[in-house]
């Protein structure tokens, strides 16, 4: 599975330490090498190959030429609390499609995101035809129908509100497989990259926790969804261009923190 190139090796043994399931060891001064059965327990999330500075390490499960450098432009932490501070909720957005080349970015840098042991089990529908995202609110609404908590959001949908997706024009939908574990975190994480994403984009986002919570209650909204049998939804935020500019940051509890 690992390959090194000994005369391009430095021999400083950071492949080693960049191992996160220890399948590459060192001896003294000696070349690196694989642990038996390494290629069964490899969890594929490449650090062997990115930490090495000479280019000498290859991992067949991860091939570097499907590498890419590290940008250099990278936000400072100004500009990244900036944004993480004054990014808002959209709950109105314009009656303006997205275009299918900002969806394929969002879901770009979505897919980067990290994900328990670097298992990457989740797949993502992203909804545009109004028809469907109008079969997501019917059926939305018929769950939220028989619950007396609800009710407000119920007669507000009565009244011609869409309080299911707030009008926009893209729904995203990760989900994963029904056994696993870290669906739901998994996707948390993903759907957070790309909303930060979006508002750098000047595009709008809201968490669809209406939908996500009737998905577990309505065995035909999945398919409408896009979700297969076996799967199921890890999260879903609706994507718009926000109808409303947001001009102050408005205030939030002070953090609760225990420091030991």
């Amino acid at each position: 599975m690992i390959t090194i190139d000994a005369q391009k090796c430095a021999r400083d043994g950071l492949c080693v330490q960049a191992c996160p399931v220890n399948l590459i060891r060192m001896d003294g001064g000696a070349v690196p090498e694989e642990i038996g059965g390494a290629a069964d327990r490899c969890i594929r999330c490449g650090h062997c190959v990115a930490v090495c500075p000479t280019n000498a390490l290859d991992n067949a499960l991860t091939p570097a030429e499907d590498y890419r450098p590290v940008p250099g432009d990278r936000p400072d932490a100004e500009a990244m609390e900036n944004l993480l501070v004054s990014r808002r909720s959209a709950r109105a957005f314009r009656n303006k499609p997205i275009a299918r080349e900002q969806l394929e970015r969002l879901l770009e840098a979505a897919r980067r995101a990290p994900t328990a042991s670097n298992a990457q089990q989740l797949s993502w529908t992203m909804i545009r035809d109004p028809q469907r995202l109008d079969r997501v609110r019917e059926l939305s609404i018929e769950w939220m129908s028989g619950n007396p908590a609800r009710s407000h959001y119920v007669e507000a949908a009565r009244q011609g509100r869409d309080v299911i997706l707030r009008n926009a024009t893209a729904l995203a939908v990760v989900h994963g497989p029904a056994d696993y574990l870290w669906t739901a975190i998994d996707g948390t994480i993903a759907l957070t990259y790309m909303e930060l994403l979006a508002a750098t984009m000047g595009l709008g986002t809201c968490w669809a926790g209406l939908v996500t919570a009737a998905s577990a209650a309505i065995p035909d909204l999945l398919p409408a969804l896009g979700v297969p049998a076996g799967n199921k939804v890890g999260g879903a935020i609706m994507l718009g261009h926000p109808r409303l500019k947001h001009l102050l940051v408005p205030p939030r509890n002070a953090a609760r923190v225990t420091w030991l």
